[in-house]
């Protein structure tokens, strides 16, 4: 065995039940946005809203998470991501649960996703990113993806659970049920195996005698500075744009296929085993292939996928096809991101530099779902949004051409742990 073998073996003995904690906390986290594909259906039939003005409810919840999305990456860059994240997971799974009691008036429905979206911040990806990343290094492509696949489980269940709940019990306890059921889940993994690695070195560090070594990397404003993680960050945007309207929207744009609300429902969950082989094989490739081939395939394939959503080929098939690359495309690019950041810009301030990048993310769903739902309204089917999505995503897998080789960054020694703190943040 190699001492990279052996030096991964030991980082999974130690930390694999905070894996497993970030991956319900993260699925959790990613239902907020999977499960409304099956709400917007049962929702127009009650209350005759626009889909586009429905979707804007999501799009209060990804605004505050670009405006302050930075900010909570800062924060657990200085305490650490469990105090963030516990109470977060609580506080998200009662105001979800709380969408069930909407009545017919938009500011109420546009009120209750905003107090989502404030708590929510206590358990965006960022939370979950860094604990991982900061207890791995060996093993970190893996452990990030393992992590990710949260994400790819609500994509697979929110579908399925989402349309027996609705059929079963209604849309308003269906509601009810995923904010209690699966928010009490995450609470308890979180609140018992959900630890920040660094937690003692962080308490070593506040003792003015220890000399202090910096973690290696770029400052924020260094980040915010250099070219690759500009690209990274704009291929995420471009994606982004596009993406998370097609997604928010993928049980209807299947419909319109000619499948029942059944089958599309069905057909939707795919899109989660999709993403669960598209981050585990992705970060397999990143902890062994360094270059744009991974990075590059990851975007461009999405629009083959929106190409078969359009039914070119007139078959049900094709269009699962379609699905499950959007599942595995949606599934490689996060954890390819939070790698790509890792080792271009370092963990000296990737708190920091992820919470941007997240509200990059967010910023995109704030504008993306509505602009699907527009699309439907104006014309009566989902045709524009994908044909206009192709060139889009081809222009971010070009941005990723190019990036070159991970650099090496040194670790600088401060005496107090306000030294690091600072050089963290101003650089």
């Amino acid at each position: 065995m190699s001492d990279t073998q052996a030096t991964a073996a030991a980082e999974w003995r130690a930390h694999w039940p905070m894996v497993f904690a970030a991956m319900v906390g993260m699925s959790f986290y990613s239902m907020f946005a999977y499960s409304q594909q099956m709400f917007i259906e049962p929702l127009e039939k009650q209350f005759h809203w626009p889909r586009a003005e429905f979707s804007l409810g999501y799009s209060i919840f990804g605004m505050c998470a670009f405006l302050f999305g930075p900010f909570v990456g800062a924060a657990i860059d200085r305490w650490g991501a469990r105090p963030i994240a516990v109470p977060g997971v609580l506080l998200s799974a009662l105001a979800f649960a709380a969408l069930g009691f909407t009545g017919s008036s938009l500011w109420q429905w546009y009120g209750l996703w905003l107090v989502l979206a404030l708590v929510g911040l206590g358990v965006k990806s960022t939370v979950w990113s860094v604990a991982v990343s900061g207890a791995f290094t060996a093993s970190r492509g893996m452990a990030l993806a393992i992590m990710l696949c949260g994400s790819a489980l609500a994509q697979f269940f929110a579908p399925l659970v989402g349309n027996w709940l609705i059929h079963d019990y209604g849309w308003r306890q269906a509601y009810h049920l995923i904010g209690v059921g699966w928010g009490g889940l995450a609470l308890v993994l979180t609140a018992l195996f959900f630890f920040d690695a660094g937690r003692g070195r962080a308490k070593a560090a506040a003792q003015p005698t220890a000399a202090l070594a910096s973690l290696p990397g770029l400052t924020f404003r260094q980040s915010m500075r250099d070219p690759v993680i500009l690209r990274i960050f704009a291929a995420n945007l471009f994606s982004s744009l596009v993406g998370s309207g097609v997604t928010f929207h993928l049980k209807p744009i299947v419909v319109e296929t000619g499948l029942t609300s059944t089958g599309a429902a069905e057909i939707a969950a795919l899109a989660g085993i999709g993403g669960i082989v598209g981050k585990l094989l992705t970060g397999w490739l990143l902890d062994r292939v360094q270059g744009n081939a991974v990075p590059f395939f990851s975007y461009a394939l999405t629009a083959v996928a929106y190409l078969l959503l359009l039914d070119t080929f007139h078959s049900h098939a094709a269009v699962a096809i379609g699905v499950l690359i959007i599942g595995y495309t949606s599934g490689a690019g996060l954890g390819l991101t939070a790698y790509l950041i890792s080792r271009y810009a370092g963990m000296k301030a990737y708190g920091a530099v992820f919470g941007a990048l997240g509200s990059m993310l967010m910023l995109g769903t704030v504008v993306g779902p509505p602009l699907a739902g527009k699309a439907h309204d104006l014309t009566g089917s989902y045709a524009a949004l994908l044909i206009g999505a192709i060139p889009v995503v081809l222009g971010s897998a070009l941005l990723m051409i190019g990036l070159g080789s991970y650099p090496e960054f040194p670790a600088a020694p401060f005496n107090t742990r306000e030294e690091a703190e600072a050089d963290a943040v101003l650089g």
